[in-house]
């Protein structure tokens, strides 16, 4: 699989605090690692309220969630933020 990361997603994760960094960096890891989500053993789930044919998720790590796009076999990280505020830019319109 192979993994696109965007620019939103570089710059917020540097404002991350260090312990959701390093978890963020376990979980990409796996991602790496695996061939597919969802031999990747994460805790992601489709998010609600797409268009249709669209395939974003969401990756939970602690209280923050990471929005994806995953069109086989490229995965997309577009976003992260704590669980409250991620759904107000994501997914994109």
């Amino acid at each position: 699989m192979e993994i696109i990361i965007k620019k939103s997603f570089k710059k917020e994760f540097t404002r991350l605090p260090a312990n959701i960094q390093s978890a963020t960096q376990v979980v990409l890891k796996r991602l790496r690692s695996a061939g597919t989500l969802e031999a990747a053993g994460v805790d992601y789930v489709p998010v609600r309220g797409q268009k249709a044919g669209r395939s974003f998720y969401r990756i939970r790590v602690g209280q923050y969630r990471i929005g994806i796009e995953y069109i086989a076999p490229n995965l997309i990280l577009i976003t992260i933020a704590v669980r409250g505020d991620i759904y107000k830019t994501f997914p994109p319109k």
